[in-house]
């Protein structure tokens, strides 16, 4: 396995835990992935530290193999755009208006 890339989205503290949290998308492989990962530490903790023990704890759930497991991973862009849900919903809310739909 070669990871290609790792991104952090939105790495913040969570005070109740005391730890860092962030989404971490591994890209591997032609997909994305992404894994929830946490970092227990005190808030004026080393940047460096904290993203590399993040990206430690994702590797690990990557390497796992457990990519059945909806707690553990989900493909990146298996989830739909927000604006097809939105195109969706908008026709469907449009068509009861309408009376084209049982509502």
């Amino acid at each position: 396995m070669k990871i290609e890339e790792i991104r952090f989205d939105n790495v913040r503290y969570n005070p109740e835990f005391g730890a860092f949290e962030a989404l971490v998308k591994i890209h591997d492989r032609g997909q994305t992935y992404s894994y929830p990962a946490q970092v227990t530490a005190p808030l004026h903790a080393e940047y460096g530290l904290i993203v590399r023990n993040l990206a430690q704890a994702a590797g690990r759930a990557h390497k796992s193999g457990r990519r059945d497991t909806k707690d553990i991973t989900r493909l990146h862009h298996a989830a739909p755009l927000k604006s097809a849900i939105a195109d969706a919903s908008q026709k469907s809310l449009l068509s009861r208006l309408l009376g084209q739909a049982a509502a």
